[in-house]
């Protein structure tokens, strides 16, 4: 029977019987690419094909198509899990000020209304700038 084995160079043809083990194909394709049999792993339908199954028992037939891989060596060992010494940096929870528009006017005894702020002459009325103690910053206007 032929069966088609996927290789890394292309799909290679080999026939062998239909009673044969998969070790036999594994010899036979040791014979065609020089690929030693200790470091082939053939799969067919995803799964991987032991060296004393026979090609009926896994229910590979005529111009069934067997994928070839090559074991490899190795492998990196599993890392340690990093142990940080600093806490997590909390981040930052917004705070609610109630009645917020008591910062920005001041109402006197006599019923007059100051600005404690100064208006943005760019943006237009509505508009307060943060008093800083050298300065007083627009946060909305972005140079």
């Amino acid at each position: 029977m032929q069966l088609f084995v996927k290789t890394l160079e292309g799909t290679k043809l080999f026939n062998v019987q239909s009673s044969a083990l998969v070790s036999d194909v594994k010899a036979a394709v040791q014979a065609k690419e020089g690929i030693p049999v200790e470091d082939q792993l053939l799969s067919f339908n995803g799964y991987l094909l032991e060296d004393t199954a026979s090609l009926a028992e896994k229910r590979i037939f005529e111009d069934s198509c067997l994928h070839l891989s090559l074991r490899l060596l190795g492998g990196a060992k599993k890392r340690k899990k990093k142990n940080y010494t600093t806490p997590k940096k909390n981040k930052h929870k917004k705070k609610k000020v109630k009645l917020a528009v008591l910062k920005f006017y001041k109402v006197d005894d006599t019923g007059k209304i100051t600005r404690l702020r100064r208006e943005c002459n760019d943006c237009g009325a509505g508009v307060f700038m943060a008093a800083h103690q050298s300065r007083h910053y627009c946060g909305r206007l972005i140079n």
